[in-house]
């Protein structure tokens, strides 16, 4: 094959760094994080394994809490119980900047995991009214006081203002996203 008619090849391409210190000072955040935003997924065209190379962090506090059934067994290490009116509470209490991954993605949402046995979802939904569009803690449903979600297969209930904590994502992993684009080589005349 003449060299000018080489097949198209795929080269990978780092996220602009200066952007990124723009989008740093545009958030005035110093911990280095800044929100997850469909916006932010939308811009920079990130879909499944590049989501997956992301390091996320919880923005505030989450607690969840179900109430414990001595017949299901132990608790996960990680967990605790908790003494309440009526009886055992088991609680899940994910600090503000627990850093997690990504374990399942889907159009307006991400299912990101702070221990090995569960994974929350975090999402954005096309009906969201915050201008920005935060992927924010997900539930079944939410009332005044609580939201129903599953974790490791288990109803819980975020609990304690949880419902306002959403996704952040460190700067250096956002550039560490790697990005294909495809490179043309061109085409010439042949050789007469």
């Amino acid at each position: 094959m003449p060299s000018g008619h080489s097949i198209a090849t795929l080269s990978r391409v780092r996220v602009p760094a200066a952007v990124l210190v723009a989008l740093f000072a545009l958030a005035g955040c110093a911990s280095g994080r800044i929100p997850f935003t469909q916006n932010l997924r939308n811009q920079y065209g990130l879909e499944g394994d590049d989501l997956k190379k992301l390091q996320y962090f919880v923005s505030g506090d989450v607690t969840l809490q179900r109430e414990f059934r001595r017949e299901e067994g132990e608790i996960s290490k990680t967990h605790k119980l908790v003494m309440k009116e009526g009886g055992l509470l088991e609680e899940v209490f994910i600090a503000a900047g627990t850093p997690g991954i990504a374990t399942e993605v889907g159009p307006n949402s991400i299912s990101v995991s702070f221990e090995p046995e569960g994974s929350l979802v975090f999402g954005s939904p096309p009906s969201d009214q915050d201008p920005e569009r935060k992927y924010k803690l997900s539930a079944r449903r939410w009332t005044d006081y609580y939201g129903e979600l599953l974790y490791d297969n288990k109803t819980y209930y975020a609990v304690k203002g949880s419902g306002k904590a959403h996704l952040e994502v460190g700067a250096e992993s956002l550039d560490a996203v790697e990005k294909r684009k495809k490179v043309l080589p061109g085409m010439t005349l042949p050789a007469k």
